[in-house]
């Protein structure tokens, strides 16, 4: 295994921003091919504070294996064509610097964190790495003096051919622009009962083996199966089982409706005792007849 420890700078004297506000800056690395990079360390450091000649200034920085494609998803409600959200898997590390103040320097937030940087981390296999920086301001804004540095620690070791094209395969496919992204559902705070408690309502883990909350005696045990159970009778005991032989939509946990019984639950028919399931088992096998050699007959 091979660590490389790559110092880069991200420094420019003056970008002009488009009629977005928006600007980019961008550097290759080259590394070996044919190997697995594992980031040991990451780190990000502002060397100056730049000038704009708008209000408002404020940058991602990126290092990832390909090159960062922006999207048309929002940075701020002003700032358009942000970057790739941290949590890519192309995405090594990510840096906000933002809260900019003339001769001040920036408030930097990276992903990972400082401490998790600073421990190994995320793996790779495309033999390069792309530090960006995605500038955003007002309209032909002009940012003169952008200067940062970064540090990456890499440990590399060889890949077989298989493993290295997959790899490289797949990180070039997670790395195509997403030019809009929705993660997640939203959930009516009146209807958040049911749909994440009590797991069962999207088969899930049951709730107790309970018949109904309202009757203390309508409880299903989980006793061994040659156990004895003192609850109903056996005749009530096989209604219940009769009809929870019907299988249920996923999103209801209960069984058919019985006017006297109530809602029978479909797990009520697992680990049963097999005389409640296949009816009353006999006091005694029928006697063995025998042939005269020996053999047992068959009837």
């Amino acid at each position: 295994m091979v660590v490389h420890e790559i110092r880069e700078t991200l420094e420019i004297k003056k970008i002009e921003l488009d009629d977005n506000g928006f600007g980019i800056i961008q550097k290759r690395i080259n590394l070996r091919p044919n190997m697995r990079h594992n980031i040991l360390q990451l780190d990000i450091f502002q060397d100056a504070v730049p000038s704009t000649t708008g209000p408002v200034l404020m940058m991602e920085l990126f290092v990832s294996p390909y090159p960062i494609i922006y999207s048309e998803m929002n940075l701020t409600p002003t700032l358009t064509s942000r970057g790739q959200m941290a949590g890519s898997d192309t995405i090594l590390m990510k840096a906000i610097a933002h809260k900019f103040q003339p001769n001040e320097f920036f408030t930097l937030d990276q992903f990972p964190s400082q401490q998790i940087g600073a421990s190994p981390s995320f793996s790779f296999y495309t033999p390069a790495l792309y530090v960006t920086g995605f500038v955003h301001g007002s309209p032909a804004d002009v940012i003169e003096n952008i200067a940062f540095s970064f540090y990456v620690a890499t440990e590399s070791k060889k890949a077989s051919l298989v493993s290295y094209g997959l790899g490289v395969l797949r990180e070039r496919s997670v790395a195509q622009g997403i030019n809009l992204m929705q993660q997640g559902r939203t959930i009516l705070p009146a209807n958040n009962v049911g749909q994440i408690f009590p797991m069962w309502k999207y088969g899930g883990a049951r709730p107790e083996r309970m018949l109904r909350g309202n009757a203390l005696a309508d409880f299903f045990l989980p006793y061994a199966s040659t156990d004895s159970e003192k609850m109903l009778n056996t005749t009530n005991i096989r209604g219940y089982l009769l009809r929870s032989r019907t299988m249920q939509p996923f999103d209801n946990a209960f069984g058919s409706l019985d006017p006297a019984k109530g809602q029978i639950p479909d797990w009520l028919r697992f680990g049963l005792n097999r005389g409640l399931v296949a009816g009353p088992i006999r006091a005694q096998q029928p006697p063995r007849k025998l042939a005269d050699n020996g053999n047992t007959l068959m009837f």
